[in-house]
């Protein structure tokens, strides 16, 4: 075998990944993480800086503690902004550079250069790891791969010179690179373990006892990690469903991540968690087939080591992620597979080469080999196209599962943003059929936006039916009550609004704009007291509520209550808003014209009346024409308006 035979391999192997993922370089950031963790991650945004750098390994941000990820990312963000192309591009490059060390790590372990180069184009071109690679947000993935294939490169060479201290360290150093990569790699010491039984064959008391540092660095990690995603919450699902589920979702995973690896169909960007302790007939058969293979490899242990090795590299690497401990809303992950399945691929190609012996064998292998590496390629470029934006991720994702919560809220999210409401309606509903507890926020405050979105453009009726659906699926919803309260106070419905507002004033007592609303109600029902206590304490808690001030200048300039009438205070208020009002409106103009001929200002009080008719005119505002012409016609005979008589306001 000659260097130049190896260098074209591993100039295939780059040329390949580059082949599947090259399309990346027009993809966008998806809404799945990217906008957190890269677009609006101060921490990011901010480049690479000292302080950058430092606040990595001392900051978690959002329950993850991978600090060089982070800084990889800081440094992509110095280079290319927010350009996507540039983060999609250096997981490329990381990726294809990881498969070229892991074809040079086991070539250098083993001896087999086909064997090897095969491994390695499964790792290069796997639809499994397409979610590592085409995914901005998932650098760590790629990331730490190189340093997982760096520790195999640097402890090949470490196991021919055992003891040798600078050989020792630098192994150690990787790993510690790894592991503030991605905590993933706690196993990586005890896979190292594994190739100490096969191919390195020096497994024994001193393998054990070197490996010691590196389990302490791995289980410093862990302690770390759980303490990061424990206190910022990322456990929380996980603890809320019951182990002997996350037992059996982890039982039958292994399984599922195994038959994805040989026929990956089906694949997606998130698995709904089934929360499901069941102990059902499929379980069981998931288990008894797991303890069958462990068996079987093991009694082959002495003749093929290979599949013993390739089996528990597989079953180990996974363990940190199976969901024992569940952190996240995903039942499984294609991006859990980045690792796991190197050995896997163990298990296939040297269990395939030995079973080829004959040269015509041989050939036919070689062909095998072709052709499934150029198949996995080819899905794996269909793969990487639905990462090519939020939607069509989302819309893929519903495809495989249509039960995704997730996918559906997330989609409910982006057609909301462009204006597509029927169908983020659609999508807040199915969140709502799948999961209620957790989609009836997300469904109540769409409803409440799009109430505030119709009642912006005066379109009362539809925006009470959106306040009604949000009343109906959680009647004590203290917004959706206070919003429905003042969609029917808009209308004039004050007897419907009451009960709502004032359901909605016991969760929100200091509200400013839910007293000025039962203010209204109460004066249009006669109750002058309670509206002036009302409108009172809405000015107490914000007396620069414009329309509490308004009511307050009508109450005290109209009310019937002599004892409660105060018309100079309520000329003052006026004058005051109009001064402040370079285009007062025909209520304000109306409230001072009250206040000036509850002074016996008739004259002023003339003048302004007839403006606030000539705009209500203006604006076909035949509402309150009529009310304006009645109360109009008291100034003029010299009689202040008092609530109750012709042309009340209400």
């Amino acid at each position: 075998m000659t260097g130049r035979t190896r260098l074209a391999i591993a100039t295939g192997l780059a040329l390949l990944t580059f082949t599947v993922f090259i399309q990346v370089q027009t993809h966008e950031f998806v809404d799945f993480d990217d906008l957190v963790y890269i677009v609006k991650n101060p921490h990011v945004t901010g480049g690479l800086s000292w302080t950058g750098v430092g606040e990595a390994f001392t900051t978690p941000f959002y329950s993850q503690w991978t600090p060089l990820s982070r800084i990889s990312l800081q440094l992509n963000h110095e280079v290319h902004g927010l350009d996507p192309t540039g983060y999609l591009l250096t997981n490329v490059a990381l990726h294809a550079a990881s498969a070229v060390l892991l074809f040079f790590a086991l070539l250098r372990m083993t001896g087999s250069i086909w064997a090897s180069a095969f491994v390695a184009a499964v790792f290069a071109v796997h639809p499994l790891h397409v979610e590592s690679v085409a995914w901005s947000s998932e650098r760590k993935d790629c990331l730490s791969g190189i340093f997982w294939m760096l520790t195999l490169l640097a402890y090949s060479s470490y196991a021919k010179h055992p003891f040798n201290a600078r050989r020792y360290a630098t192994v150690t150093i990787c790993i510690a690179l790894g592991l503030v990569t991605k905590p993933m790699l706690v196993t990586l010491p005890c896979v190292l373990l594994l190739l100490d039984v096969w191919p390195l064959d020096r497994f024994g008391r001193s393998a054990l006892i070197e490996k010691i540092p590196w389990l302490a660095l791995s289980a410093a990690v862990c302690g770390i990690t759980f303490a990061v995603q424990h206190t910022g919450g990322a456990t929380g699902y996980g603890e809320a469903i019951p182990l002997q589920a996350r037992l059996t979702n982890g039982v039958e995973s292994y399984v599922i991540y195994a038959a994805k690896a040989f026929w990956p169909t089906g694949l997606s960007a998130f698995y709904p968690h089934p929360n499901s302790s069941e102990l059902s007939l499929q379980v069981l058969l998931c288990a008894a087939l797991l303890v069958a293979l462990t068996l079987g490899v093991f009694s082959l242990r002495r003749s093929r080591p290979y599949l013993l090795v390739g089996w528990l590299w597989y079953l180990g690497t996974l363990v940190p992620v199976i969901g024992v401990v569940q952190v996240g809303m995903q039942a499984r992950a294609d991006r859990f597979m980045y690792l796991p399945l190197i050995g896997l691929s163990i298990v296939v190609s040297w269990g395939a080469l030995e079973l080829a012996r004959s040269q015509q064998s041989r050939r036919t292998l070689a062909a095998a080999a072709i052709a499934s590496v150029a198949a996995m390629a080819t899905v794996s470029w269909i793969q990487t196209r639905y990462w090519s934006d939020s939607i069509t991720l989302f819309e893929r994702n519903l495809a495989i599962e249509p039960n995704s919560y997730y996918a559906h809220r997330r989609l409910a999210t982006l057609r909301l943003r462009q204006r597509d409401f029927e169908q983020a309606e659609f999508h807040y509903k199915r969140v709502f059929e799948i999961l209620p507890e957790q989609g009836r926020q997300n469904l109540v405050r769409f409803y409440l936006g799009m109430a505030d979105f119709t009642s912006k453009r005066k379109d009362w009726i539809e925006a009470l039916s959106y306040c009604r659906q949000a009343v109906d699926i959680d009647p004590e919803h203290p917004r959706a009550n206070g919003t429905l309260g003042m969609a029917l106070l808009a209308m004039g419905r004050h007897r419907e609004a009451r009960p709502h507002l004032e359901l909605a004033l016991e969760t929100h007592a200091d509200a400013a704009i839910l007293h000025d609303a039962l203010g209204q109600v109460a004066e249009a029902q006669g109750d002058w007291a309670a509206a002036l206590e009302h409108v009172r304490r809405a000015l107490e808690l914000d007396a620069a509520l414009a329309s509490a001030r308004m009511q307050l200048a009508w109450l005290l300039a109209t009310t019937p209550d002599a004892l409660r009438r105060r018309p100079d205070q309520a000329l003052r208020i006026a004058r005051a808003m109009m001064a402040e009002t370079p285009n007062p409106s025909v209520e304000l103009l109306d409230t001072l014209a009250a206040a000036q001929a509850a002074v016996g200002e008739y004259g002023p009080a003339v003048q302004s009346a007839e403006l606030a008719l000539t705009l209500a005119e203006q604006a076909g505002r035949k509402d309150l024409q009529a009310e304006l012409r009645d109360r109009l016609e008291n100034y003029r005979s010299r009689e202040p308006y008092i609530a109750g008589t012709p042309g009340k306001r209400l």
